[in-house]
């Protein structure tokens, strides 16, 4: 009986951390905060199209990609993407993600994730991890901004074809990368 109620709390617990928001299906609304602790909603801050990124302060794979970030949110967000860059690590709080955005010149808001809800949804591991939701919802896009955390090494954007594939009505091509970077810091959740 012991071994029953162990693999029902096993079950239960697996079933309430399960991945919502996969490749291919549709997002629901989901509530974030800005940096000063004001929620915030997805389907208020969402576009026709969509990029969800999810960032560090400290992880030096995701602060290689800085200055890419703020390339593509001002390439883009002209075309009129809308981009909601997330910060999920419990291990940084809103005034270290403020002064990290502002030291870096972040021409886009960050928002937190707290209790890491929203990247426990999409199953975001890494930083940086990007999402695409299309016009209607569906996540179209998931994987790595590109595929060198180098400059100079870079073959596929990946993230700004899958933008560029979306904005102009076509099938993402590659619409799952291998996301690469540091492992988000996540909260520890009771059973």
């Amino acid at each position: 009986m012991k071994r029953t109620i162990t693999w029902a709390v096993v079950l239960f617990a697996g079933a309430a951390l399960a991945q919502d928001f996969k490749l291919g299906s549709k997002i629901d609304d989901f509530t974030i905060q800005d940096l000063a602790g004001k929620p915030q909603t997805f389907s208020h801050l969402k576009g026709e199209v969509t990029a969800i990124v999810f960032i560090s302060v400290q992880c030096p794979v995701s602060n290689a990609y800085n200055d890419r970030m703020n390339a593509l949110y001002k390439d883009y967000s002209s075309k009129g993407v809308h981009f909601l860059f997330l910060n999920a690590n419990s291990t940084e709080p809103a005034p270290a993600v403020a002064e990290h955005a502002k030291e870096n010149g972040f021409a886009f808001p960050v928002y937190k994730d707290n209790g890491n809800v929203v990247a426990d949804r999409f199953d975001a591991q890494a930083t940086p991890e990007t999402f695409v939701i299309d016009h209607t919802g569906t996540v179209v896009y998931h994987g790595s901004i590109d595929d060198s955390q180098q400059p100079a090494r870079i073959q596929n954007q990946w993230l700004r074809r899958a933008l560029d594939s979306v904005l102009a009505g076509k099938p993402v091509e590659k619409a799952e990368t291998k996301a690469f970077g540091c492992t988000i810091k996540r909260v520890r959740k009771s059973l």
